[in-house]
């Protein structure tokens, strides 16, 4: 049990750092190119399901680590303050997912549109159906011919690569 107990432990700490990177490298440069007004915005939309991480992640630690310490299964007495906080964070992390995750999602784009920004299809990398970039200039909505660094769309004209720099500085 304990072995088991301590490998949820490994799982959910790799889970947990899997969440911040999306958080750092997916949706907060998102707000940040809104702001700036960047020429291509990416909205990676299933990065906004990692929104209910933090509070599953919680109660699953403490479950584990109770467990990894007793050797014994992580059931918590009905009224105690484990099974509140238990309660507590599972139903958090729910209601994240069937309220706050859409919530954002749709904010998003209601500033995106509001901000003068519009869909291109064109720019999609392939195989990537989780995002959709948005313009904000019907310019740099053309078809890539490759990427490079963080998704800038490329294209070659007459022999040059012509770059489009998305993220606004």
């Amino acid at each position: 049990m304990r072995l088991l107990a301590v490998g949820m432990i490994i799982a959910m700490l790799l889970v947990a750092a899997f969440s911040v990177y999306a958080y750092i490298n997916y949706l907060f440069p998102l707000y940040a190119r809104l702001l700036r007004g960047a020429p291509v915005v990416e909205t990676p939309y299933l990065a906004f399901g990692l929104l209910m991480a933090p509070p599953a992640l919680a109660i699953l630690l403490v479950g584990c680590a109770i467990c990894t310490w007793t050797g014994k299964k992580f059931d918590p007495p009905a009224g105690s303050r484990l099974h509140r906080f238990q309660t507590l964070m599972f139903g958090l992390s729910l209601k994240t997912l069937l309220y706050v995750v859409p919530a954002v999602m749709i904010l998003t784009t209601l500033a995106l549109l509001g901000r003068g920004y519009s869909p291109c299809s064109k720019l999609l990398i392939s195989g990537s159906a989780s995002q959709l970039f948005w313009v904000n200039d019907e310019r740099v909505c053309f078809k890539p011919d490759h990427y490079i660094n963080d998704n800038w769309p490329c294209k070659v004209i007459d022999g040059k690569d012509v770059c489009v720099q998305v993220d606004g500085r």
